[in-house]
């Protein structure tokens, strides 16, 4: 939706179109017969100051609009995927790294509304829309208000107080108009500053909830394995391990699936267990391969 920038046609006691710039409010001539031109001149510097106003609110309110949609569908849809992940992963696999998407598509649905937040685009789009009405509905006042002072004149020239009282409420219509954007940039200026305090706090929340954690592996019969058993995280290798203790460092917080397999005797053998890290902590698993005893 646009509004046309045109001021309100009004003409001249002679009934002459009067389209003098009003760039240039000092050249204007206020004697007799110069008035009601002079005048018209000056009221359509108001209103124009007014409609260009609410031009730049509504034309931009239109991208802060897109985003805002784009970026609240993003935090719903990411945000069901997240909490659909771990209600999926015992029934679609056995890997923790599928529960573990989860953890991803919640990170990018919070990640929607810090964006939004920071550059404010439904906070934006929602003052846009605030600001442009009530100019609108500044600026319908004005010219209803307008229209009657001028129905006073019956086309005469105005006397000088009425000359200054027409003045004098041009002057502070143009002041409304500038109260209005004033209010929209200094809410603009808080909410930026109050986003900048709120994103430091987030992202020294985020070091310590991404604070990588580890485990500490026991297998409690690790030394009868023949040359050692393998260890696995999430299906992934990560050493031979002859002994009965292993750490495994720099793990990210969450589910992981710890794994081993090894040989005792003719017996390749393998044990499993979810163990959950939290941030900077060391988890602990105990395993045992899962020895058969010989049958008489």
């Amino acid at each position: 939706m646009s509004i046309d920038i045109k001021p309100t046609d009004f003409s001249d006691t002679n009934g002459e179109h009067t389209s003098a710039p009003i760039s240039h409010l000092e050249d204007l001539e206020w004697t007799s017969e110069e008035r009601n031109k002079s005048l018209t001149i000056l009221y359509r510097y108001g209103e124009l100051h007014a409609l260009q106003s609410i031009n730049w609110y509504l034309e931009y309110k239109n991208s802060k609009s897109w985003w805002s949609r784009a970026l609240r569908i993003g935090t719903i849809f990411f945000g069901t995927l997240g909490g659909l992940f771990p209600v999926l992963s015992p029934l679609l696999t056995s890997s923790a790294n599928f529960a573990q998407l989860g953890y991803i598509a919640i990170a990018l649905s919070a990640g929607c509304i810090a964006v939004d937040r920071f550059f404010g685009f439904s906070s934006g789009w929602m003052r846009y829309m605030t600001t442009a009405n009530m100019l609108t509905k500044l600026l319908q006042d004005y010219r209803l208000e307008w229209a009657m002072l001028k129905a006073k004149l019956v086309g005469k020239p105005p006397t000088d107080e009425q000359l200054l009282l027409y003045i004098q409420r041009i002057k502070e219509f143009i002041a409304s108009v500038n109260v209005q954007v004033e209010q929209e940039t200094s809410a603009w200026v808080t909410e930026f500053q109050t986003s900048l305090v709120d994103i430091e706090k987030s992202i020294k929340k985020t070091e310590e909830t991404t604070k990588p954690g580890a485990i500490d592996i026991t297998v409690t019969n690790g030394m009868e394995v023949d040359g050692g058993f393998t260890l696995f995280l999430d299906g992934m290798t990560i050493a031979t391990v002859r002994g009965t203790k292993y750490q495994i460092g720099y793990v990210t917080p969450g589910p992981h699936k710890v794994a081993i397999v090894g040989r005792i005797g003719a017996n390749e053998l393998d044990a499993s267990e979810l163990v959950n890290v939290d941030p900077g902590i060391i988890a602990k698993v105990t395993l045992a391969l899962p020895v058969m005893e010989a049958q008489p």
